[in-house]
């Protein structure tokens, strides 16, 4: 017998958690990269990412600056969210074929996110002009293509704004079709190989019982579910080895799609090379105000403009600085509301010492030290 708790104050049911290994949605993401001004940001190394633009052709590259827009890579990375969209597991072809079926894809994937991320449009009610949008409005469309004139409309959807869906969806295929032949198919089988080991080990913790809330914990490397949040019905994890080590936090209706990071144990590495996890704990504590940052967490969460006040910082560079500690596995975010809150995941001395310990005492060191 289950007994279900109606009433409006119970706990909202826990979300189902799914893990994918989508071909498709790591396709954009690698595209993504290459066009990065910040290659030095991801784990993949700014040598690797320069070595494989220059085997991609300077046309190709082009278009996917130009299907991203004047933001760099965020719009393809966002894209790849259509690996959560189509069945399981969410190839190049699925992708391609969800794409050639509905026009206005790109707009449900990107406009969902930014109209619900970005606080500076909510007296224009975009939200109602997206939705006008999606249904086939074109004098909402005029009306964004207004707010666009006047600076007013979300970065990342002014391409899909001053293009027609038609148009954008057809240079989009276009270009993963290209991206496949000429590119991404050398790099598929090392990219899928870490993914799909991620994905086995995340379908075997949650086959083991493992509670969904400290699936995504592990997999994201510190975002909490909401608990609160009786929207949400479903989880999808997207494995990612070219986006590490970034998380992107996405939402599609009741779905959270959560592109995470490979984790560093699914990476083929030399040997006796430090684990990427150790090298950004290292750096992480290697900086003042990250360390200050830590201290004053040590009294409860913070907040985005929290940390701006303590280290008397931008916005961007705050976020830089929480960014890297929750890669550490330092920091922990949650989403309140509006708000997101950090803090800490466990005692930082404790995760600083089990990390170093681990690898100094790995096999096959003192063995290598002694010849």
């Amino acid at each position: 017998m289950r007994l279900v708790d109606l009433r409006a104050g119970g706990r909202a049911p826990a979300p189902t958690v799914e893990a994918r290994a989508s071909s498709g949605a790591e396709l954009l993401r690698c595209a993504g990269v290459l066009i990065t001004d910040d290659p030095d940001a991801f784990d993949i190394g700014p040598e690797r990412i320069a070595a494989v633009r220059d085997r991609t052709p300077d046309d190709l590259l082009e278009e996917l600056r130009a299907l991203s827009g004047e933001r760099g890579d965020k719009a393809l990375l966002l894209l790849s969210e259509a690996g959560a969209v189509v069945s399981a597991p969410g190839t190049v072809q699925q992708v391609r074929d969800a794409l050639l079926e509905d026009p206005l894809l790109p707009w449900k994937l990107l406009a969902a996110n930014f109209v619900h991320a970005d606080h500076r449009l909510e007296g224009a009610n975009p939200l109602e002009l997206v939705q006008r949008v999606i249904a086939g409005d074109t004098e909402a469309l005029e009306q964004l293509r207004e707010m666009d004139a006047a600076g007013e409309c979300p970065h990342e959807l002014e391409v899909l704004v001053r293009t027609s869906p038609a148009e954008y969806r057809d240079r989009l295929v276009t270009a993963i079709d290209r991206f496949e032949v000429e590119v991404f198919r050398d790099l598929q089988d090392e990219a899928m190989g870490a993914i799909e080991r991620d994905v086995l080990h995340r379908h075997r913790q949650l086959d083991d019982g493992m509670p969904a809330a400290e699936v995504v914990l592990e997999a994201t490397n510190g975002y909490e579910l909401p608990e609160d949040d009786r929207t949400l019905r479903r989880v999808v994890l997207l494995p990612s080895f070219w986006f590490r080590p970034w998380l992107i936090l996405g939402r599609l209706e009741d779905t959270e799609v959560l592109s995470t990071p490979v984790a560093d144990q699914f990476v083929a590495l030399p040997s006796e090379a430090p684990p990427p996890t150790l090298v950004k704990l290292a750096k992480a504590l290697g900086d003042e105000g990250r360390l200050r940052l830590l201290r004053r967490m040590s009294g409860g969460p913070i907040t985005l403009a929290d940390a701006m006040e303590e280290l008397e910082v931008a916005k961007a560079t705050a976020h830089h600085h929480l960014a890297l500690l929750r890669q550490a596995g330092l920091v922990s975010l949650r989403e309140e509301g509006r708000r997101t809150l950090y803090g800490l995941r466990g005692d930082p001395s404790d995760t600083a010492a089990a990390a170093l310990s681990s690898y100094l005492k790995a096999p096959g060191w003192s063995d290598a030290a002694a010849r």
